[in-house]
């Protein structure tokens, strides 16, 4: 059991590319790393899960917890490339509706994009 997770920023989005399994016993991995960008400042997060052979309850609490922290700094989480069987479940749950996903990295990128305009003209 192997999470891969790698990250990398392009103009104030941050993308996570996942790879393996999300579970009970490496959804802390995932965890650790999320918290370090969402301390660090990073709130328009999007997850890049296509790689991601595995998903239980516990990694989708992890994702849960990273929406609610960027969603509280500002920002907010999408995922990329979702699977069907991932939709699947996220459709049942209403995860959906807070953490949208979008097949292309380029139509996630809008969607931040958007986001943050919409946040920073709120703001004045």
């Amino acid at each position: 059991m192997r999470l891969d997770a790698e990250t990398w920023d392009d103009r104030g989005r941050t993308v996570v590319e996942l790879g393996g399994e999300l579970d009970l016993f490496t959804a802390p991995v995932l965890r650790e790393v999320l918290l370090g960008l969402t301390s660090g400042g990073r709130h328009f997060l999007a997850v890049e899960v296509s790689g991601l052979r595995f998903l239980d309850s516990s990694g989708l609490g992890v994702l849960v917890g990273a929406t609610k922290r960027a969603v509280a700094g500002g920002g907010g989480l999408c995922l990329v490339a979702a699977p069907a069987r991932m939709i699947k479940t996220l459709t049942i749950t209403g995860l959906l509706r807070v953490m949208p996903n979008f097949p292309t990295l380029e139509e996630a990128f809008g969607w931040l994009d958007r986001l943050y305009a919409s946040r920073a003209a709120a703001q004045g």
